[in-house]
């Protein structure tokens, strides 16, 4: 099973080691040197230690231990890679656990083992290329929480993405963007696999309206135009959607995964919502003005309510981003990264200072963080029976979004009522998001009328046997989410950037493509800005042609070689 090791604690009285000195004089070149606390500088230190450890010269390669998610296609893309890197002499063991756990353990913990599996949706603030790029390979993402847990740490990397993040011209900014895309590449970090198409269904005998979304599809909640806009056929406006999985907490500051995240924040909207065509408009906010590139203004909408009745004001608004900066939630560090200071410019308008010109700012911060009523938070921080707000389980969720929580059954479903105060109220009376983990089952519910919308994603075959239903309609939508298997560079044997090459070269992105979502999607560059995102996915930096030969060759020319059952061994040295 996977190999499971604890952060050590710090000890500020230890001497640097080389690689902790390395860390400390990029973090200085970058000014960032309070980033990193010393429990990550000593964690860097100790994985590296036990990559060294590791390595016997002339001795089998250890097997790969490998983390995923217990979803089917994840099963089949393990299964299909393990026979493939077989054939290099590589073995793999595989572990499986659900969402909650893979989150808990590599995100939450960084208890990473060789290799990491994940599908990364289609959220909002992914269209904007800084959230991969930053969020999968900046060092300053290296800290528990943070998405950098296969610890990719390039100075040059760090460099050219933190200008790109400063860059307000676009084309500029795109050159930044392609370089920085290049830089990874290079060192290889992920298997970037591919992007599937949210293929979905939705009973039209019921329903009408629903809006595909790239990245969204026609059920996803990431941009959730469907739910906004669909109208009941018939006199029932409750509308049942299937999920594959459950949120895990209804505190909006505690939600490090994107289906969580963006279906509390139908509860918690944001300042700005990416419309139909991915263009940003104002949401909470009543206007947004970029007065020079580190001020920005945000004028709140008049007239907003939270769901216990409050009126929604520019304090609370303001309070929200002071209570970010004072208790550096780890899912906000975009937050805290970015923004120096906020204040009040009388009567609804919040000025931001930002530490630097950020062009992802209102993308990225405006369409990811929300407005928290301060009559509540400000009680949970000050009761003194947590260790962070974070914590807090916030039963009573109370925003002042479109749908406002009706019921959370936990394992069951998610009851979300619609909010007939919203400026933008939606058609529909409310939304059951049923916790239904088989897809056969989430098939079966839609063909007996059980469910009114498909709202995970299924292949082409199973689309194709819904459609056969006249009561159902099946929308297929391209997305810029990807699957990808991170590794952990700093963990012998993914250390050694030939052997990360040959598992590149050993991969047939097509091939799983086609087996598991029959073609509907289209492969990755070895980036993740998915080709989708045409504006700012580099073209220039392909994945290594499939060859199991040519992996082969790379690692013989590395030094490894193979003894006479065929395990791959290390270089003699």
């Amino acid at each position: 099973m996977s190999e499971m090791t604890d952060l050590p604690p710090s000890d500020p009285a230890d001497a640097p080691s080389e690689t902790r000195r390395g860390v400390l004089r990029m973090m200085s070149a970058l000014g960032m040197g309070a980033v990193l606390p010393p429990a990550v500088l000593t964690a860097l230190d100790a994985s590296a230690n036990a990559a060294r450890a590791a390595v016997q010269p002339g001795a089998p390669v250890e097997p790969l231990q490998f983390w995923i998610p217990n979803w089917p296609d994840m099963i089949e893309i393990a299964r299909q890679l393990t026979d493939a890197w077989k054939k290099l002499g590589i073995s793999v063991q595989v572990k499986q656990g659900t969402l909650d756990t893979w989150t808990a353990e590599i995100i939450g913990q960084h208890q990473m083992p060789h290799l990491a599996a994940m599908s990364w949706g289609g959220a909002p603030d992914r269209i904007d290329p800084d959230y991969f790029l930053t969020e999968f390979y900046n060092s300053s993402r290296l800290q528990k929480g943070g998405i950098n847990y296969g610890e990719f740490n390039d100075p040059k990397y760090d460099a050219v993405n933190n200008k790109q993040r400063e860059e307000m011209d676009d084309k500029k900014r795109q050159e930044l963007v392609f370089e920085a895309q290049a830089v990874a590449a290079a060192a290889n970090p992920s298997l970037i696999l591919f992007s599937r198409n949210y293929i979905q269904a939705y009973n039209n005998k019921r329903f009408e309206g629903v809006v595909p979304v790239t990245g969204s599809g026609i059920a996803m909640p990431y941009i959730p135009w469907t739910y906004l806009k669909m109208t009941a056929k018939t006199g029932r406006k409750l509308v049942k959607s299937t999920s594959i999985y459950d949120i895990h907490t209804l505190n909006p500051f505690a939600t490090p995964e994107v289906y969580n995240s963006t279906l509390l924040r139908w509860i918690y909207p944001t300042f700005v919502i990416r419309d139909e065509q991915w263009n940003l408009t104002p949401w909470a906010a009543e206007s947004f003005k970029v007065v020079d590139p580190t001020t920005v203004d945000v004028v709140i909408r008049d007239g907003m309510k939270f769901h216990d009745g409050k009126p929604v004001t520019i304090e609370d608004a303001k309070f929200t981003f002071d209570f970010i900066a004072q208790w550096k939630f780890p899912s906000f560090a975009r937050v805290t990264s970015t923004v120096e200071s906020t204040e009040i410019i009388p009567p609804r308008t919040l000025r931001f200072h930002l530490k630097q010109p950020n062009a992802p700012f209102l993308a990225n911060v405006l369409g990811f963080t929300f407005i928290a009523p301060k009559h509540i938070w400000e009680k949970v921080a000050s009761s003194g029976n947590l260790k962070t707000p974070a914590d807090y389980p916030n039963d009573d969720a109370v925003g002042s979004g479109p749908f406002k929580l009706g019921e959370w059954k936990r394992g069951e479903y998610l009851f979300l009522k619609s909010n007939p105060d919203w400026w933008m109220a939606p058609k529909i009376d409310g939304v059951y998001w049923l916790v239904v983990p088989n897809l056969e089952n989430q098939m079966g519910m839609m063909e007996r009328g059980e469910a009114d919308l498909l709202g995970w994603y299924i292949d082409r075959k199973q689309g194709d046997m819904l459609a056969k239903n006249p009561d159902l309609t099946v929308v297929s939508t391209p997305t810029h989410g990807l699957h990808e298997i991170r590794m952990h560079v700093t963990m012998a044997p993914l250390d050694e950037p030939n052997l990360r090459l040959a598992l590149q070269q050993a991969t047939d992105r097509q091939m799983l493509l086609d087996l598991v979502f029959g073609g509907a999607g289209v492969v990755a560059y070895n980036t993740p800005i998915i080709p989708i995102n045409k504006f700012w996915s580099n073209p220039n930096v392909p994945n290594p042609t499939f060859s199991i030969e040519a992996a082969r060759k790379t690692l013989e020319k590395a030094g490894y070689s193979w003894n006479s059952s065929g395990e791959l061994l290390y270089p003699k040295g």
